[in-house]
């Protein structure tokens, strides 16, 4: 009897159980789905721009031949410099990286890397120094908010409509900050 009652215990005990792991599994397949397909989607979808596409060859080339005005800005008061510049990964690829700008040393700019690199494995240090020769583009955000510069970043506001039909929200709000 004292054995009957032990076992209908225990089967109680059990159908509770069910009731509480059953939620809680479905619970941890909601978040490892969320977690590694959900926010694992970029906000804005990549973009493919040709290695030698002409307008943005024409945009590396303004911005090279705008340093004078970009130094000159960049003597003014602003709320960041930033540039792109040419950096090797690991596996040997040339990606491009926006950095600020932390100081200029003669024709020197030390800076910090504000994008990490795709191709790249292993300890990345954040800070060099780079000649400001190297530089593909450069960006100076002004105290209204109106960033000067940024001619690749035209560039891909423009492929982005034409690759994507419209530029999403988010992209459109940051357009309007280039003069």
């Amino acid at each position: 009897m004292r054995r009957v009652a032990e076992l209908e215990s225990l089967a109680h005990f059990l159908r509770l159980m069910k009731f509480i792991i059953i939620p809680l599994v479905i619970v941890a397949v909601i978040f490892i789905w969320w977690r590694f397909f959900h926010i694992a989607r970029p906000a804005v979808p990549p973009l493919s721009i040709a290695p030698d596409d002409p307008l943005m060859y024409e945009a590396t080339s303004k911005a090279k031949e705008s340093v004078s005005r970009f130094q000159e800005l960049a003597a003014q008061p602003n709320c960041g410099i930033r540039v792109k510049i040419p950096f090797v990964s690991s596996s040997g690829t040339t990606e491009f990286l926006w950095a600020e700008v932390l100081s200029f040393r003669d024709s020197q700019m030390e800076v910090r890397y504000l994008t990490p690199p795709v191709t790249h494995t292993g300890r990345l240090e954040r800070l060099h120094t780079h000649p400001v020769s190297d530089l593909v583009d450069w960006q100076i955000e002004s105290e209204s908010g109106k960033y000067a510069g940024g001619f690749t970043m035209r560039v891909m506001f423009v492929r982005g409509r034409e690759q994507w039909g419209s530029l999403p929200p988010e992209l459109e709000t940051e357009e309007k900050k280039y003069e």
